[in-house]
Protein backbone atom coordinates (compact mmCIF):
# COMPACT_ATOMS: atom_id res chain seq x y z
CA UNK A 1 0.00 0.00 0.00
CA UNK A 2 1.51 3.27 -1.36
CA UNK A 3 -1.28 5.90 0.21
CA UNK A 4 -3.62 6.26 2.74
CA UNK A 5 -6.35 6.80 -0.11
CA UNK A 6 -6.47 2.90 -1.12
CA UNK A 7 -6.99 2.40 2.94
CA UNK A 8 -10.29 4.32 2.99
CA UNK A 9 -11.30 3.15 -0.84
CA UNK A 10 -9.51 0.31 -2.15
CA UNK A 11 -8.13 -1.51 0.53
CA UNK A 12 -10.77 -0.26 3.17
CA UNK A 13 -11.30 -3.67 4.78
CA UNK A 14 -7.50 -4.16 5.97
CA UNK A 15 -7.43 -0.84 8.16
CA UNK A 16 -10.52 -0.45 8.90
CA UNK A 17 -11.44 -3.30 10.60
CA UNK A 18 -8.45 -3.11 12.60
CA UNK A 19 -9.19 0.37 13.36
CA UNK A 20 -12.88 -0.54 14.66
CA UNK A 21 -11.22 -3.57 16.42
CA UNK A 22 -8.90 -1.33 18.77
CA UNK A 23 -12.25 1.08 18.90
CA UNK A 24 -14.36 -1.56 20.35
CA UNK A 25 -11.30 -2.55 22.63
CA UNK A 26 -11.18 0.62 23.95
CA UNK A 27 -14.47 0.89 25.11
CA UNK A 28 -14.88 2.65 28.43
CA UNK A 29 -17.14 0.57 29.80
CA UNK A 30 -15.63 -2.51 29.80
CA UNK A 31 -11.85 -1.04 32.08
CA UNK A 32 -10.23 -4.19 34.45
CA UNK A 33 -9.76 -3.07 38.03
CA UNK A 34 -6.68 -3.48 39.03
CA UNK A 35 -5.06 -3.46 42.17
CA UNK A 36 -1.74 -2.47 43.51
CA UNK A 37 1.04 -5.11 45.05
CA UNK A 38 1.71 -4.19 48.65
CA UNK A 39 5.41 -6.06 48.74
CA UNK A 40 8.49 -3.31 49.08
CA UNK A 41 11.12 -2.60 46.87
CA UNK A 42 14.70 -4.36 47.54
CA UNK A 43 17.79 -3.24 46.00
CA UNK A 44 18.17 -6.42 43.65
CA UNK A 45 14.73 -5.28 41.80
CA UNK A 46 16.42 -2.00 41.77
CA UNK A 47 19.46 -3.15 39.79
CA UNK A 48 17.31 -5.67 37.81
CA UNK A 49 15.40 -4.95 35.15
CA UNK A 50 11.60 -6.73 34.67
CA UNK A 51 10.89 -8.43 31.48
CA UNK A 52 7.05 -7.70 31.53
CA UNK A 53 7.01 -4.50 32.99
CA UNK A 54 9.37 -3.38 30.70
CA UNK A 55 7.49 -4.55 27.72
CA UNK A 56 4.84 -2.51 29.36
CA UNK A 57 6.86 0.62 29.36
CA UNK A 58 8.04 -0.53 25.54
CA UNK A 59 3.99 -0.65 24.36
CA UNK A 60 3.34 2.79 25.86
CA UNK A 61 6.49 4.73 24.66
CA UNK A 62 4.91 3.25 21.12
CA UNK A 63 1.87 4.63 21.45
CA UNK A 64 2.49 8.12 22.32
CA UNK A 65 2.97 8.71 18.19
CA UNK A 66 1.84 5.47 16.07
CA UNK A 67 4.80 3.64 14.47
CA UNK A 68 4.15 1.10 11.93
CA UNK A 69 5.93 -2.13 13.14
CA UNK A 70 3.83 -4.25 10.80
CA UNK A 71 1.46 -4.10 7.55
CA UNK A 72 -1.01 -1.50 7.15
CA UNK A 73 -0.79 -0.27 10.87
CA UNK A 74 1.08 2.28 12.12
CA UNK A 75 2.14 5.01 8.99
CA UNK A 76 -1.26 5.45 7.98
CA UNK A 77 -2.61 5.91 11.37
CA UNK A 78 0.22 8.47 12.09
CA UNK A 79 -1.64 10.07 8.74
CA UNK A 80 -4.96 10.54 9.84
CA UNK A 81 -4.05 11.00 13.54
CA UNK A 82 -1.62 13.26 13.45
CA UNK A 83 -0.58 14.46 9.93
CA UNK A 84 -4.30 15.45 8.46
CA UNK A 85 -5.33 16.88 11.83
CA UNK A 86 -2.70 18.78 13.58
CA UNK A 87 0.27 18.97 10.92
CA UNK A 88 -2.11 20.45 8.52
CA UNK A 89 -4.14 22.86 11.04
CA UNK A 90 -1.20 24.07 12.38
CA UNK A 91 0.11 25.24 9.00
CA UNK A 92 3.52 23.07 8.86
CA UNK A 93 2.34 20.61 5.63
CA UNK A 94 -0.33 20.43 2.99
CA UNK A 95 -1.74 17.56 1.36
CA UNK A 96 -0.92 16.82 -2.21
CA UNK A 97 -3.97 14.22 -2.45
CA UNK A 98 -8.02 14.82 -2.59
CA UNK A 99 -9.07 12.13 -0.18
CA UNK A 100 -12.38 11.18 -0.50
CA UNK A 101 -12.59 13.65 -3.53
CA UNK A 102 -11.46 16.59 -1.05
CA UNK A 103 -14.41 16.29 1.54
CA UNK A 104 -11.52 15.32 4.70
CA UNK A 105 -10.34 16.72 7.67
CA UNK A 106 -8.26 19.10 5.43
CA UNK A 107 -11.73 20.87 4.89
CA UNK A 108 -13.03 20.49 8.06
CA UNK A 109 -15.65 17.63 6.77
CA UNK A 110 -14.49 15.49 9.53
CA UNK A 111 -14.35 11.94 8.90
CA UNK A 112 -15.17 9.58 11.58
CA UNK A 113 -12.70 6.53 10.79
CA UNK A 114 -9.76 9.13 11.08
CA UNK A 115 -10.67 11.73 14.27
CA UNK A 116 -11.35 8.05 15.78
CA UNK A 117 -7.23 7.10 15.76
CA UNK A 118 -5.81 9.05 18.77
CA UNK A 119 -8.89 7.85 21.16
CA UNK A 120 -8.38 4.34 20.17
CA UNK A 121 -4.09 4.71 20.69
CA UNK A 122 -4.71 6.41 24.20
CA UNK A 123 -7.30 4.12 25.35
CA UNK A 124 -5.64 0.62 23.79
CA UNK A 125 -1.73 1.03 23.53
CA UNK A 126 -1.45 3.39 26.57
CA UNK A 127 -3.43 3.34 29.03
CA UNK A 128 -3.85 -0.34 29.62
CA UNK A 129 -0.08 -0.72 29.91
CA UNK A 130 -0.36 2.01 32.33
CA UNK A 131 -2.65 0.16 34.52
CA UNK A 132 -0.40 -2.86 34.27
CA UNK A 133 2.60 -1.16 35.78
CA UNK A 134 0.36 0.90 38.48
CA UNK A 135 -0.85 -3.04 39.28
CA UNK A 136 2.89 -4.29 39.53
CA UNK A 137 5.54 -1.31 40.22
CA UNK A 138 3.76 0.65 42.42
CA UNK A 139 4.99 0.00 45.46
CA UNK A 140 8.16 -2.98 44.18
CA UNK A 141 9.62 -0.50 41.79
CA UNK A 142 8.10 3.12 42.24
CA UNK A 143 10.45 4.67 40.06
CA UNK A 144 9.34 2.73 36.49
CA UNK A 145 5.75 3.68 37.99
CA UNK A 146 7.02 7.61 37.96
CA UNK A 147 8.19 7.30 34.57
CA UNK A 148 4.91 5.42 33.48
CA UNK A 149 3.40 7.93 34.85
CA UNK A 150 5.19 10.33 32.97
CA UNK A 151 4.82 8.93 29.43
CA UNK A 152 0.86 8.32 30.33
CA UNK A 153 0.68 12.23 30.68
CA UNK A 154 2.58 12.95 27.88
CA UNK A 155 0.61 10.93 25.85
CA UNK A 156 -3.03 12.00 27.16
CA UNK A 157 -2.69 15.58 27.42
CA UNK A 158 -2.08 15.42 23.62
CA UNK A 159 -5.16 13.32 23.93
CA UNK A 160 -7.65 15.64 25.63
CA UNK A 161 -5.94 18.38 23.67
CA UNK A 162 -7.89 16.69 20.57
CA UNK A 163 -11.12 16.27 22.06
CA UNK A 164 -12.15 18.00 25.63
CA UNK A 165 -13.38 15.48 28.54
CA UNK A 166 -12.15 12.36 28.47
CA UNK A 167 -12.63 8.88 30.97
CA UNK A 168 -9.45 9.60 32.62
CA UNK A 169 -9.20 10.99 36.16
CA UNK A 170 -10.33 7.24 37.88
CA UNK A 171 -9.56 5.18 35.02
CA UNK A 172 -10.13 1.38 35.33
CA UNK A 173 -12.03 1.60 38.52
CA UNK A 174 -15.37 -0.26 38.14
CA UNK A 175 -17.38 2.19 39.86
CA UNK A 176 -16.50 5.07 37.42
CA UNK A 177 -16.30 3.06 34.36
CA UNK A 178 -17.03 5.10 31.21
CA UNK A 179 -17.34 8.19 32.86
CA UNK A 180 -16.60 11.17 31.69
CA UNK A 181 -14.15 13.92 33.27
CA UNK A 182 -13.65 17.77 32.38
CA UNK A 183 -10.73 18.96 31.07
CA UNK A 184 -9.95 21.00 34.38
CA UNK A 185 -10.29 17.97 36.45
CA UNK A 186 -8.33 16.07 33.55
CA UNK A 187 -5.55 18.76 33.84
CA UNK A 188 -5.36 18.95 37.23
CA UNK A 189 -4.86 15.37 37.62
CA UNK A 190 -1.64 15.36 35.77
CA UNK A 191 -0.34 17.83 37.86
CA UNK A 192 -0.61 15.67 40.71
CA UNK A 193 1.03 13.06 39.03
CA UNK A 194 3.63 14.29 37.45
CA UNK A 195 4.46 16.27 40.95
CA UNK A 196 4.35 12.50 42.12
CA UNK A 197 6.29 11.11 39.30
CA UNK A 198 9.21 14.06 40.24
CA UNK A 199 8.72 13.57 44.00
CA UNK A 200 9.69 9.84 43.19
CA UNK A 201 11.93 10.18 41.03
CA UNK A 202 14.08 12.86 42.64
CA UNK A 203 14.22 10.80 45.89
CA UNK A 204 15.21 8.00 43.86
CA UNK A 205 17.88 9.95 42.35
CA UNK A 206 19.41 11.30 45.64
CA UNK A 207 19.57 7.80 47.48
CA UNK A 208 20.79 6.12 43.92
CA UNK A 209 22.73 8.91 41.58
CA UNK A 210 24.33 6.25 39.19
CA UNK A 211 21.45 4.35 39.14
CA UNK A 212 19.58 3.66 35.41
CA UNK A 213 16.04 1.96 35.34
CA UNK A 214 14.63 -0.61 32.83
CA UNK A 215 17.75 0.28 30.27
CA UNK A 216 16.72 -2.03 27.80
CA UNK A 217 12.82 -0.78 27.54
CA UNK A 218 13.77 2.66 28.37
CA UNK A 219 13.49 4.09 24.31
CA UNK A 220 13.48 7.73 25.12
CA UNK A 221 16.27 7.62 27.89
CA UNK A 222 17.75 4.53 28.42
CA UNK A 223 16.95 4.62 31.62
CA UNK A 224 18.29 7.85 32.70
CA UNK A 225 16.83 9.23 35.53
CA UNK A 226 17.45 12.81 35.93
CA UNK A 227 16.66 13.63 32.22
CA UNK A 228 13.14 11.82 32.82
CA UNK A 229 12.95 14.72 36.00
CA UNK A 230 13.98 17.47 33.41
CA UNK A 231 11.40 16.02 30.68
CA UNK A 232 8.57 15.39 34.15
CA UNK A 233 9.53 19.16 35.07
CA UNK A 234 9.42 20.31 31.62
CA UNK A 235 5.78 18.77 30.83
CA UNK A 236 4.71 20.48 33.72
CA UNK A 237 5.57 23.73 32.59
CA UNK A 238 3.88 23.17 29.25
CA UNK A 239 0.86 22.17 30.72
CA UNK A 240 0.96 24.96 32.99
CA UNK A 241 0.84 27.54 30.49
CA UNK A 242 -1.39 25.84 28.27
CA UNK A 243 -4.01 26.48 31.23
CA UNK A 244 -2.85 30.56 31.50
CA UNK A 245 -6.04 32.14 30.07
CA UNK A 246 -8.47 29.68 31.96
CA UNK A 247 -6.56 29.66 35.88
CA UNK A 248 -3.91 32.21 35.52
CA UNK A 249 -3.04 31.18 39.09
CA UNK A 250 -2.41 27.95 39.24
CA UNK A 251 -0.76 28.08 36.01
CA UNK A 252 1.59 30.78 37.36
CA UNK A 253 2.08 27.98 40.77
CA UNK A 254 3.01 24.92 38.40
CA UNK A 255 5.51 27.00 36.00
CA UNK A 256 7.39 28.25 38.47
CA UNK A 257 7.70 25.22 41.05
CA UNK A 258 8.79 23.24 37.03
CA UNK A 259 11.37 26.13 36.56
CA UNK A 260 12.20 26.13 40.85
CA UNK A 261 13.16 22.55 41.06
CA UNK A 262 16.39 21.53 41.94
CA UNK A 263 16.83 19.45 38.85
CA UNK A 264 14.85 21.60 36.47
CA UNK A 265 13.81 22.14 33.05
CA UNK A 266 15.68 20.84 29.88
CA UNK A 267 18.17 23.38 29.07
CA UNK A 268 20.77 21.43 26.84
CA UNK A 269 20.26 19.97 23.53
CA UNK A 270 21.14 17.10 25.33
CA UNK A 271 18.03 16.99 27.23
CA UNK A 272 15.78 16.22 24.34
CA UNK A 273 13.01 13.73 24.56
CA UNK A 274 12.80 11.71 21.63
CA UNK A 275 11.92 8.01 20.64
CA UNK A 276 15.16 6.22 19.76
CA UNK A 277 16.09 3.96 16.81
CA UNK A 278 17.58 0.82 17.87
CA UNK A 279 18.04 -2.96 16.94
CA UNK A 280 15.28 -3.70 19.94
CA UNK A 281 13.31 -1.04 18.03
CA UNK A 282 13.31 -0.78 14.47
CA UNK A 283 10.69 1.98 12.27
CA UNK A 284 10.14 4.42 10.09
CA UNK A 285 9.30 7.85 10.93
CA UNK A 286 6.02 7.44 9.64
CA UNK A 287 6.43 11.38 7.72
CA UNK A 288 9.46 10.03 5.79
CA UNK A 289 6.56 7.14 4.45
CA UNK A 290 4.26 10.20 4.36
CA UNK A 291 5.99 12.27 2.36
CA UNK A 292 8.62 10.09 0.55
CA UNK A 293 7.55 10.43 -3.43
CA UNK A 294 8.47 6.14 -3.56
CA UNK A 295 6.17 6.04 -0.44
CA UNK A 296 2.89 7.61 -0.03
CA UNK A 297 3.60 11.22 -1.87
CA UNK A 298 0.87 12.47 0.42
CA UNK A 299 2.27 15.28 1.91
CA UNK A 300 4.67 18.22 1.36
CA UNK A 301 5.78 22.04 2.80
CA UNK A 302 2.86 23.98 4.50
CA UNK A 303 1.88 27.32 2.79
CA UNK A 304 2.43 28.98 6.42
CA UNK A 305 5.77 27.29 6.93
CA UNK A 306 6.37 29.19 3.33
CA UNK A 307 5.46 32.29 4.39
CA UNK A 308 7.39 32.70 7.77
CA UNK A 309 10.84 30.74 6.58
CA UNK A 310 11.31 32.18 3.11
CA UNK A 311 10.35 36.01 4.31
CA UNK A 312 12.16 35.77 7.87
CA UNK A 313 15.24 33.91 5.70
CA UNK A 314 15.46 31.28 8.51
CA UNK A 315 18.79 29.29 7.84
CA UNK A 316 16.24 26.29 9.16
CA UNK A 317 14.50 25.97 5.92
CA UNK A 318 16.41 23.21 4.55
CA UNK A 319 17.24 21.44 7.07
CA UNK A 320 13.09 20.81 7.64
CA UNK A 321 12.38 21.02 4.03
CA UNK A 322 13.91 20.02 -0.04
CA UNK A 323 14.13 22.96 -2.48
CA UNK A 324 11.25 22.25 -5.09
CA UNK A 325 12.63 21.78 -8.48
CA UNK A 326 13.15 25.30 -9.22
CA UNK A 327 15.67 26.15 -6.59
CA UNK A 328 13.02 27.85 -4.20
CA UNK A 329 10.99 26.41 -1.40
CA UNK A 330 7.18 26.15 -1.94
CA UNK A 331 4.33 25.01 0.15
CA UNK A 332 0.69 23.57 -0.16
CA UNK A 333 -2.11 25.64 1.55
CA UNK A 334 -4.32 23.60 3.89
CA UNK A 335 -8.22 23.24 2.76
CA UNK A 336 -7.87 23.82 -0.48
CA UNK A 337 -9.47 22.04 -3.43
CA UNK A 338 -7.30 19.71 -5.16
CA UNK A 339 -9.55 17.95 -8.30
CA UNK A 340 -5.83 15.53 -9.26
CA UNK A 341 -3.42 14.21 -7.19
CA UNK A 342 -0.70 15.31 -9.93
CA UNK A 343 -1.20 18.74 -9.64
CA UNK A 344 0.59 18.89 -6.38
CA UNK A 345 2.22 15.59 -5.54
CA UNK A 346 4.96 17.33 -7.98
CA UNK A 347 7.97 19.09 -7.83
CA UNK A 348 6.67 22.02 -7.87
CA UNK A 349 6.78 21.62 -4.22
CA UNK A 350 8.82 21.51 -1.26
CA UNK A 351 8.94 17.92 -0.17
CA UNK A 352 9.93 17.18 3.80
CA UNK A 353 14.04 16.35 4.05
CA UNK A 354 13.35 13.66 6.93
CA UNK A 355 15.20 10.59 7.20
CA UNK A 356 13.74 7.11 7.81
CA UNK A 357 16.30 7.06 10.55
CA UNK A 358 14.80 10.52 11.79
CA UNK A 359 13.67 9.76 15.92
CA UNK A 360 10.37 11.06 16.59
CA UNK A 361 10.78 13.80 18.61
CA UNK A 362 8.18 14.32 22.14
CA UNK A 363 9.90 17.62 23.64
CA UNK A 364 12.97 19.79 22.43
CA UNK A 365 14.88 21.76 24.63
CA UNK A 366 13.97 25.02 22.20
CA UNK A 367 10.46 24.93 23.84
CA UNK A 368 11.16 25.08 27.53
CA UNK A 369 12.97 28.24 27.04
CA UNK A 370 10.02 29.78 24.82
CA UNK A 371 7.65 28.90 27.56
CA UNK A 372 10.26 30.53 30.14
CA UNK A 373 10.21 33.73 28.20
CA UNK A 374 6.66 33.69 27.85
CA UNK A 375 5.95 33.18 32.05
CA UNK A 376 8.78 36.13 31.97
CA UNK A 377 6.69 38.81 29.93
CA UNK A 378 3.60 37.21 32.64
CA UNK A 379 5.54 38.74 35.32
CA UNK A 380 6.30 34.96 36.80
CA UNK A 381 9.65 33.76 37.95
CA UNK A 382 11.10 31.53 35.32
CA UNK A 383 15.18 32.01 35.78
CA UNK A 384 16.01 34.37 33.57
CA UNK A 385 14.57 37.39 31.27
CA UNK A 386 11.73 37.25 28.70
CA UNK A 387 14.22 38.46 26.42
CA UNK A 388 17.65 35.61 27.43
CA UNK A 389 15.14 32.95 27.41
CA UNK A 390 13.64 33.69 24.03
CA UNK A 391 17.06 34.34 22.17
CA UNK A 392 18.66 30.69 24.29
CA UNK A 393 15.39 29.13 22.62
CA UNK A 394 16.62 30.09 19.35
CA UNK A 395 20.12 29.19 19.78
CA UNK A 396 19.28 25.61 20.78
CA UNK A 397 16.76 24.95 18.39
CA UNK A 398 19.42 26.31 15.40
CA UNK A 399 21.63 23.96 17.55
CA UNK A 400 19.93 20.78 17.47
CA UNK A 401 19.55 21.72 13.49
CA UNK A 402 23.03 22.36 13.34
CA UNK A 403 23.10 26.30 12.52
CA UNK A 404 24.19 27.36 15.15
CA UNK A 405 26.99 29.84 13.15
CA UNK A 406 23.63 31.71 11.77
CA UNK A 407 22.02 32.00 15.09
CA UNK A 408 23.05 35.34 16.12
CA UNK A 409 22.91 37.39 12.66
CA UNK A 410 18.69 36.23 12.98
CA UNK A 411 18.69 37.17 16.54
CA UNK A 412 19.63 40.53 15.63
CA UNK A 413 17.59 41.17 12.03
CA UNK A 414 14.51 43.42 12.82
CA UNK A 415 13.72 43.87 9.17
CA UNK A 416 12.90 40.45 7.48
CA UNK A 417 9.00 39.50 7.80
CA UNK A 418 6.59 36.81 7.29
CA UNK A 419 6.20 37.28 3.24
CA UNK A 420 3.50 36.85 0.28
CA UNK A 421 2.53 32.98 -0.75
CA UNK A 422 2.11 32.77 -4.32
CA UNK A 423 0.83 29.20 -5.10
CA UNK A 424 1.91 28.41 -8.40
CA UNK A 425 -0.61 26.29 -9.48
CA UNK A 426 -3.76 27.87 -8.61
CA UNK A 427 -3.54 32.10 -7.93
CA UNK A 428 -7.15 31.62 -5.88
CA UNK A 429 -4.99 29.95 -2.75
CA UNK A 430 -2.81 32.45 -2.81
CA UNK A 431 -2.43 34.77 0.11
CA UNK A 432 -0.79 38.34 1.65
CA UNK A 433 1.06 37.31 4.67
CA UNK A 434 -0.90 37.15 7.50
CA UNK A 435 2.11 39.14 9.88
CA UNK A 436 4.85 41.20 9.94
CA UNK A 437 6.27 39.92 13.35
CA UNK A 438 9.97 40.18 13.29
CA UNK A 439 12.52 38.23 15.12
CA UNK A 440 14.76 40.66 16.69
CA UNK A 441 13.34 41.16 20.79
CA UNK A 442 12.15 44.55 21.86
CA UNK A 443 11.48 45.18 24.96
CA UNK A 444 9.28 47.99 24.54
CA UNK A 445 6.74 46.08 22.69
CA UNK A 446 3.43 45.32 23.69
CA UNK A 447 2.59 42.29 25.76
CA UNK A 448 0.95 40.68 22.15
CA UNK A 449 3.74 41.50 20.63
CA UNK A 450 6.40 39.85 22.37
CA UNK A 451 3.89 36.96 22.73
CA UNK A 452 3.76 36.56 19.27
CA UNK A 453 7.50 36.98 18.89
CA UNK A 454 7.80 33.88 21.37
CA UNK A 455 4.93 31.75 20.08
CA UNK A 456 6.23 32.57 16.41
CA UNK A 457 9.92 31.22 17.22
CA UNK A 458 8.24 28.13 19.15
CA UNK A 459 6.23 27.39 16.18
CA UNK A 460 9.01 27.07 14.12
CA UNK A 461 11.18 25.16 16.73
CA UNK A 462 9.12 22.46 17.51
CA UNK A 463 8.38 21.45 14.17
CA UNK A 464 6.96 18.68 12.93
CA UNK A 465 4.93 18.38 15.72
CA UNK A 466 1.92 19.86 14.29
CA UNK A 467 -0.32 18.64 17.29
CA UNK A 468 1.53 20.39 19.46
CA UNK A 469 1.50 23.65 17.37
CA UNK A 470 -2.12 23.52 16.73
CA UNK A 471 -2.68 23.43 20.69
CA UNK A 472 -0.67 26.94 21.04
CA UNK A 473 -2.50 28.19 17.89
CA UNK A 474 -5.51 27.61 19.60
CA UNK A 475 -4.41 29.25 22.96
CA UNK A 476 -2.95 32.15 21.60
CA UNK A 477 -3.38 33.23 18.14
CA UNK A 478 -0.42 32.83 17.46
CA UNK A 479 1.08 31.99 14.68
CA UNK A 480 -1.28 34.02 12.57
CA UNK A 481 -2.17 30.93 10.22
CA UNK A 482 -3.79 31.18 7.00
CA UNK A 483 -7.61 29.97 6.93
CA UNK A 484 -8.93 27.43 4.91
CA UNK A 485 -9.82 27.86 1.49
CA UNK A 486 -12.70 25.34 1.23
CA UNK A 487 -14.92 24.63 4.53
CA UNK A 488 -16.69 22.25 4.33
CA UNK A 489 -18.00 21.78 7.59
CA UNK A 490 -21.47 22.73 7.22
CA UNK A 491 -21.38 25.75 9.27
CA UNK A 492 -20.25 24.63 12.23
CA UNK A 493 -16.32 25.35 11.83
CA UNK A 494 -15.85 28.92 11.40
CA UNK A 495 -13.35 29.72 8.63
CA UNK A 496 -11.94 32.63 10.54
CA UNK A 497 -11.90 31.26 14.10
CA UNK A 498 -10.55 27.87 12.29
CA UNK A 499 -11.08 24.55 13.62
CA UNK A 500 -10.83 23.70 17.50
CA UNK A 501 -11.01 20.36 17.94
CA UNK A 502 -11.91 17.08 17.09
CA UNK A 503 -15.75 15.12 17.52
CA UNK A 504 -15.77 11.93 20.26
CA UNK A 505 -15.04 8.81 18.54
CA UNK A 506 -18.24 7.05 16.66
CA UNK A 507 -17.38 3.57 19.23
CA UNK A 508 -18.00 6.09 22.22
CA UNK A 509 -21.72 6.62 20.76
CA UNK A 510 -22.37 2.80 20.17
CA UNK A 511 -20.87 1.39 23.28
CA UNK A 512 -20.05 4.20 26.11
CA UNK A 513 -23.30 6.44 25.45
CA UNK A 514 -23.95 7.75 28.92
CA UNK A 515 -20.19 8.59 28.67
CA UNK A 516 -20.41 10.11 25.75
CA UNK A 517 -23.52 12.57 26.38
CA UNK A 518 -21.59 13.55 30.14
CA UNK A 519 -18.62 14.55 27.82
CA UNK A 520 -20.75 16.60 25.97
CA UNK A 521 -22.08 18.30 28.73
CA UNK A 522 -18.78 19.15 30.36
CA UNK A 523 -17.46 20.13 27.08
CA UNK A 524 -20.43 23.19 27.06
CA UNK A 525 -20.60 23.52 23.46
CA UNK A 526 -21.71 20.95 20.65
CA UNK A 527 -19.59 17.91 20.03
CA UNK A 528 -17.95 19.39 16.65
CA UNK A 529 -15.06 21.22 15.48
CA UNK A 530 -15.65 24.32 16.27
CA UNK A 531 -16.25 24.11 20.27
CA UNK A 532 -13.32 25.71 22.29
CA UNK A 533 -11.72 23.37 24.63
CA UNK A 534 -11.82 24.59 28.45
CA UNK A 535 -8.26 26.18 28.21
CA UNK A 536 -9.26 28.25 24.74
CA UNK A 537 -10.20 31.15 26.46
CA UNK A 538 -8.36 33.66 24.33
Amino acid sequence: MTKIFNVFNNKTAALCCIGLLLLHSSCTKNFEDFNTNENQATEEMLQTDNLSTGSLIVQMEKNVFPIAQQPMFGDEVYQVMQNLAGDSYAGYMGTTNNFLSGANNTTYALVPGWYGQAFSRAFVGVMPAWKRIAKSAKTQTPEVYAIANIIKVEALHRTTDMYGPLPYVNFGETTSQGRYDSQKDIYDKFFDELDEAIEILTDFNTRFPTTKTLTSYDFIYGGNIPNWIKFANSLKLRLAMRIAYADPNKAKVEAEAAVSHKIGVMSSATDIAALQHSSSLVYNHPLFIIANPDNFNDTRMGAVMDSYLNGLKDPRLPKYFNAASDGTYRGIRSGININNKATYASGTFSTLNIEASANITWFNPAEAYFLRAEGAIRGWNMGGTAQSLYEQGIKTSFELNSVSASADTYISNETNTPANYSDPRNGANSASASSSITVKWNDAASFETKLERIITQKWIAVYPDGQEAWSEFRRTGYPKIFPVVVNNSQGQISTDVQIRRLPFPVNEYQNNRAGVNQGIALLGGNDNGGTKLWWDKK
